[in-house]
């Protein structure tokens, strides 16, 4: 008998962790990491993915999962990048704008980069995070969103979270947008 509520218990307790976790967690919290996507942009997209594969009301859509995961659908618009799902240029140049910082993360199937924290030297009283999306396998301005993030050092020595400025984002994304120019440019000559 004593085994026998000992196990209803613990299956009780398991049963309320997991709805305390499953409803801890949801992509709302996830906004911090990742800015959402305007609605009509996310419709455009689906729309040219949608008109790329050729796709109609009655395939299904593990079908389509399928499809884009392996890559054998009928995509007759191959852009630059087959082996990665964003746009090789700009995954590449946002590597390479990026390179004097620390990587923590780079992943190429969803098109997110993000840096480590980066400071001049040490004695600097500021340091720096930028975290790169990669969009759209097209290369295009808005396939590329960047996001800087800064800390400052205050009288105790503790970093402390500052506004960036957007001049700083508009620096970066511009010159990542202008490498990956310069990169489709040499591959075609």
């Amino acid at each position: 008998m004593y085994l026998n509520i000992r196990a209803f218990l613990y299956i009780i307790l398991s049963i309320i962790a997991c709805l305390i976790f499953a409803n801890g967690c949801s992509l709302e919290d996830a906004d911090i990491v990742r800015a959402p996507i305007p609605e009509d942009l996310v419709m455009k997209r689906e729309r040219e993915r949608r008109e790329a594969l050729g796709d109609s009301e009655n395939e299904s859509f593990v079908g389509n999962i399928f499809k884009d995961i392996t890559g054998l659908g009928k995509d007759k618009n191959k852009s630059a990048g087959t082996g990665i799902a964003v746009n090789t240029y700009l995954w590449r140049a946002s590597l390479d704008t990026l390179s004097f910082m620390p990587l923590l993360s780079a992943d190429p199937f969803g098109g997110v980069i993000i840096t480590d924290w980066y400071s001049a030297s040490e004695e600097s009283k500021e340091k720096f995070k930028v975290v790169a999306y990669i969009l759209d396998k097209e290369l295009r301005v808005d396939a590329l969103r960047v996001s800087v993030f800064k800390k400052l050092k205050n009288e105790d020595g503790e970093w402390v979270d500052s506004k960036s400025n957007k001049i700083l984002k508009n620096i970066v994304e511009d010159a990542i947008l202008t490498k990956a120019r310069k990169f489709k440019i040499q591959t075609k000559n």
